[in-house]
């Protein structure tokens, strides 16, 4: 495992050739700029989705954990993802208004809901889940009384060999120039992919061999 995947959260190589079909014929996965180009769409649709739930909560700034644009292959077989997290406080006298917003503006986007309390003796919390649906394999936003709101999204599963996709996305150096935000904000920039230490604006080809 390369110091680069550390850096972004942990991944699993994948090297599988073809797929099956549903009729049980094989097809050949993508692979070059194709692959790539499937990457792109689906990392900026899942991001441009997700900075809307965000933003439904805080349209401020938000704490970053996984920071989502380095293509995982936990629990993906032979295929790989994207996931991220993201955390923020907010008034806790603001917390039921914002699962209620949070709620709607999935609904208004097509999404099916689910919710879920839960509580201790001292805090307690509700969830917003969104399941298997478009972008995401799971979505869920979790709101706690005392204010802390924290975001965690998976895109589905996607074939394609997901070390060729990195070299795409990073190059070969063992970690990229540029450093993961420790802090985000919905309405910043979405890029995808660092070329020569600097975010790679969409639809940009990656990199000659």
């Amino acid at each position: 495992m390369s110091m680069r995947r550390s850096l972004f959260g942990a991944t699993a190589a994948a090297f599988a050739v073809t797929v099956l079909t549903g009729c049980g014929a094989t097809v050949a996965e993508p692979t070059g700029e194709e692959l790539f180009e499937r990457a792109e769409s689906l990392y900026l649709d899942f991001r441009e989705t997700t900075n809307g739930v965000l933003a439904a909560v805080h349209d401020g700034p938000w704490e970053v954990g996984t920071y989502g644009m380095l293509p995982s292959g936990v629990g993906c077989g032979d295929g790989w993802k994207f996931d991220l997290t993201r955390t923020v406080s907010i008034d806790p006298a603001e917390i039921l208004g914002k699962r209620e917003a949070v709620s709607q503006h999935l609904v208004e986007a097509g999404f099916e809901v689910e919710g879920m309390d839960l509580a201790s003796g001292t805090v307690s919390s509700g969830d917003v889940i969104v399941r298997k649906q478009g972008v995401y394999s799971l979505l869920t936003v979790t709101l706690i009384d005392n204010g802390n709101v924290v975001l965690t999204a998976t895109s589905p599963c996607q074939p394609g060999d997901i070390e060729e996709l990195d070299r795409m996305m990073y190059g070969d150096d063992p970690i990229p120039d540029w450093p993961v935000p420790k802090q985000e904000a919905p309405s910043d920039p979405i890029f995808f992919g660092i070329a020569d230490g600097e975010p790679r604006l969409p639809s940009s080809p990656p990199p000659a061999d």
